[in-house]
């Protein structure tokens, strides 16, 4: 084995040992994050239902304002969806609505992810 097949072994060796530990500190960290927003949450909707009974709009905090407001969110688009719709808009002619969905999901767009993922035994 010549020195420079040492080196690139050495290397790729130190490469996935620095990639493990990575791996566990962020882990680690996801695990505390979930902690706090599970507890960020649960005094949100405490937040939410006191401030919403009392009809206050807004805290003056330091640094700023914590501000109650509600807003409209339209549900994600999934086949299910999508095929409901397309019903409707066809006024129930399953056949054209299926062709229609079955072209839209389809032509999607894929794309190819390289990743390196850990796997347990």
């Amino acid at each position: 084995m010549s020195a420079t097949d040492a080196n690139t072994k050495e290397q790729l060796v130190k490469n996935v040992k620095a990639w493990i530990q990575m791996d566990n500190e962020i882990k680690e960290f996801q695990k505390e994050i979930k902690e706090r927003r599970d507890k960020k949450k649960d005094v949100t909707d405490k937040l939410l239902h006191i401030m919403k009974d009392n009809e206050i709009d807004c805290f003056d905090i330091n640094g700023g304002q914590l501000i109650y407001s509600t807003t409209k969110v339209k549900a994600p688009l999934n086949k299910n969806t999508l095929m409901n719709a397309l019903l409707k808009f066809y006024q129930n002619d399953q056949n054209q609505a299926q062709k229609v969905g079955d072209f839209l999901m389809e032509t999607r767009e894929e794309k190819i992810k390289e990743s390196i993922r850990r796997k347990k035994i």
